[in-house]
């Protein structure tokens, strides 16, 4: 028996409902809490996973947020989501006494299913590389390693740079917006579509969706987090930067959509901004590095099903939760 599994625990499975949304959270906070005490050797209590993302998960789909439950008490949860045919599971959390018992497992197991049952043919997820019992789980789980993906932060101040060639999206002109992050998307790789996640940012109120126009069309596209673990947190995040490919300049592209990015973090009281992005091209951190954004962590991507990479540079993409 691996040195990670213990006697399986029964538990039952179903799809989460809007009155599981605090007790969910609060299972979260619990084992974030746990593993932050394992992982750095001391008590801190994490806080808790923001109300208005779950909400946006059980909105964009019911089936695909599901709860364990246990004498009548939840005691895990795990999101699955869908971007065109790419499926990813993330966040997984299991309460501490709950875990290496199958637990998980089951809730992996079950997010699996809803994504071969919308048809992904990509099935992936991103994990902390440097704790090895969760590498043991995805790998005895059938995953295997992919692209690393760095986290990477920056301070945020005050720039005067014009941005005029960038333009917000908004819920009024949200079909044609969501249509052009659909065509970037597909250009960056035929399986992925970004439109759901950018719909969802602005029919939820979780944020910004910006485009990069030019006379011949769209260059790029940016989808910008900014609730981030409740009103009161003091950053945001980038979940999605897609630069065309055939952009004459993409790390240009990049440059000109972060700082939209930036300044409208900074104008939203945000001191800090935040992105994850896949390693393939170490000019793109150089170019970060060049932003003033300081590497914080590095995540791994995981595979199940299918093969999964990205045409030109200066995107940003990320399957965490």
């Amino acid at each position: 028996m691996s040195m990670y599994v213990r006697k399986e625990k029964q538990v039952t499975l179903r799809s989460m409902n809007a009155q599981d949304i605090e007790e969910v959270r609060e299972v979260g906070q619990v084992a974030w809490s746990d593993l932050a005490m394992h992982d750095l050797g001391r008590r801190f209590k994490y806080p808790k996973r923001s109300e208005k993302i779950i909400e946006a998960y059980l909105a964009a789909d019911p089936d695909g947020c599901i709860v364990a439950e246990a004498d009548g008490k939840i005691v895990g949860s795990g999101f699955c989501h869908t971007w065109g045919k790419v499926g990813w599971t993330g966040p997984l959390e299991v309460l501490p006494m709950y875990q290496d018992h199958g637990v998980g497992r089951k809730l992996l197991g079950a997010c699996e299913s809803q994504l071969l049952e919308r048809g992904c043919t990509v099935i992936g997820l991103e994990t902390m590389c440097h704790l090895a019992k969760n590498l043991h789980f995805y790998l005895s789980s059938g995953y295997r390693p992919g692209q690393s993906t760095l986290i990477m932060e920056k301070v945020l101040r005050h720039e005067k740079d014009p941005l005029d060639d960038v333009r917000e999206v908004t819920i009024d002109d949200i079909d044609a917006g969501l249509a052009t992050v659909s065509r970037l998307s597909e250009k960056i790789n035929p399986q992925l579509d970004y439109a759901s996640e950018a719909g969802s940012i602005l029919r939820r109120r979780l944020g910004n969706v910006y485009v990069m126009d030019e006379g011949s069309g769209p260059l790029g596209c940016a989808l910008l987090h900014t609730y981030q673990r409740g009103e009161e947190a003091t950053y945001s995040s980038v979940k999605a930067l897609l630069v065309d490919p055939e952009a004459p300049d993409p790390l240009s592209v990049l440059d000109r959509l972060m700082a939209r990015c930036e300044r409208t973090s900074l104008e939203g009281g945000k001191s800090k901004l935040l992105t994850r992005f896949a390693t393939a091209d170490t000019r793109m951190y150089d170019q970060m590095i060049t932003r003033a954004y300081v590497l914080k962590g590095m995540n791994l991507r995981m595979l199940k099903h299918g093969e999964y990479d990205e045409r030109g540079r200066g995107s940003i993409t990320s399957w965490a939760g």
